[in-house]
């Protein structure tokens, strides 16, 4: 039988006309609401909308913050690149798709539907830069997406979620440019987060500066360097004699180093002298040797001896060894990748293992410890030069369509589903779809189930 309660007395305190007396359980002073409020602070922070990851400052796994979308991507065409890929402008990225769109639809507040359309004109880039708005903001670099078929006559082998590897548009590989002798030099350390092309001599220990040997040139679509450079990247080897006897011989692909200087000023110009920018962005992709596929960074072979394959699982263009240039130092031939796409290893050509870091090694540095520290697959250090098109707004998606769509997408529309719509939205999809006017085969519009409406 429990022991009988005394309540506590006290002496009321009073100031004028108003009481101030309360009763305070000692308790309440341990808990986090009372001590963070006033002690331990109560600032959250999280590194992704609506979801907990580690390392973040939550109240327990709680998203620090929830911010839902209400836009419903009606999708236009998904671009597959399985055997080389069905758009041949296309820098291809086996296993990969674009998932591409040009219309959205809102749910309003009060469940009325706005229809929004990408409709850019030449001149005018207002509309373009509105719809990217919202695009980037539903679907961030690492986010998730749902891609949902509305032809239930299709055969498909989809996922639940695709993570977005990349959303401003669509890469067209230019041309891409090879290491042909041990003159030539392409390397990227991750430190330094820059591309350096150039030649050097191994014996002298220095740079022999702009040369005709050493790197060759392929040209992919010589129209769309033409918006910007107006040159020529191939050039001929001078006939004459070599070191150890006989005649050099022609090769009409070599390119001079120097004309990579012109290239890349009169690029970085062009975009920057551009009204619109988005269109003009430019990557580099480092490839597999003697091949035109970019290395995957989780692959066996495709990452350091000794490193983890799980280090380099990035879900970004970094785990296909890509990123974006941002400016051009044509004093020493470098190219400097944006800090958003670092990648996650070095690439160094292991024909010039004294090379390393845009230094030539000295007696003291052990070059193959470098070496040692990039893909046994870039042997031949080559990489390929892309440029952003982004007219038509894409999400870049491990999606194999062969073998995740076999069908393709059928004859009825398909739409792309952040992983933020709101909860409300999401629980009543096919009501709202269907009201928008998109068929998914039901014969009536389901009523609306307002469970989740009240969410913020």
């Amino acid at each position: 039988m429990p022991l009988p309660q005394t309540p506590p007395t006290w002496t009321a305190v009073t100031t004028g006309s108003n009481e101030y007396s309360i009763e305070l359980n000692d308790a309440n002073l341990e808990t986090k609401a009372w001590k963070s409020s006033r002690y331990d602070g109560s600032r959250t922070v999280t590194q992704q909308l609506n979801r907990y990851s580690v390392g973040d400052t939550t109240f327990g796994k709680t998203a620090a913050v929830q911010k839902y979308s209400r836009n419903i991507y009606i999708g236009n065409a998904i671009v597959g690149m399985d055997n080389g890929g069905e758009d041949s402008l296309l820098f291809n990225f086996p296993a990969f798709s674009y998932a591409t769109t040009i219309r959205y639809i809102t749910i309003n507040d009060d469940d009325s539907i706005s229809d929004n359309k990408l409709e850019s004109k030449k001149t005018d880039f207002d509309a373009k830069r509105g719809f990217y708005r919202a695009f980037y903001e539903d679907f961030p670099i690492g986010s998730d997406c749902r891609i949902i078929v509305n032809d239930e006559s299709t055969k498909i082998n989809l996922k639940d979620r695709y993570n977005v590897y990349f959303n401003g548009g669509q890469l067209q590989h230019m041309f891409q440019l090879s290491i042909r002798d041990k003159w030539g030099i392409l390397t990227y350390t991750s430190s330094s987060n820059r591309l350096i092309y150039n030649i050097t001599d191994f014996e002298n220990g220095t740079l022999k500066g702009p040369q005709v040997t050493g790197l060759s040139s392929t040209i992919f679509n010589e129209l769309l360097i033409n918006e910007f450079y107006s040159g020529s990247l191939q050039t001929s080897i001078p006939v004459g004699p070599l070191k150890g006897g006989g005649v050099s011989v022609v090769i009409s692909e070599d390119v001079n180093s120097s004309r990579l200087e012109e290239l890349w000023d009169a690029a970085f110009e062009y975009k920057s002298n551009s009204e619109y920018k988005g269109d003009k962005r430019f990557f580099a992709s480092f490839t597999y040797s003697g091949s035109v596929e970019p290395i995957r960074t989780t692959i066996s072979g495709s990452y350091p001896q000794g490193d983890p394959a799980t280090s380099y699982k990035t879900e970004r263009l970094s785990e296909l060894s890509t990123g974006e240039l941002t400016s051009h130092n044509s004093n020493n031939n470098r190219l400097i990748f944006s800090p958003e796409t670092r990648l996650n290893q070095h690439y160094v050509s292991n024909i010039h293992t004294n090379y390393i870091d845009g230094e030539i090694a000295s007696n003291g540095l052990d070059a193959t410890t470098e070496t040692g520290k990039t893909p046994l697959t870039f042997n031949s250090g080559s990489v390929i030069f892309s440029k952003l098109e982004d007219a038509t707004p894409s999400l870049l998606l491990p999606l194999p369509k062969n073998e995740h769509l076999p069908d393709g997408v059928g004859g009825k529309s398909f739409v792309i589903i952040p992983e933020n719509l709101h909860p409300h939205i999401k629980r009543n999809l096919t009501h709202y779809l269907a009201k928008a006017g998109i068929s998914l085969g039901v014969d009536t519009i389901p009523a609306i189930d307002n469970t989740f409406k009240k969410l913020k």
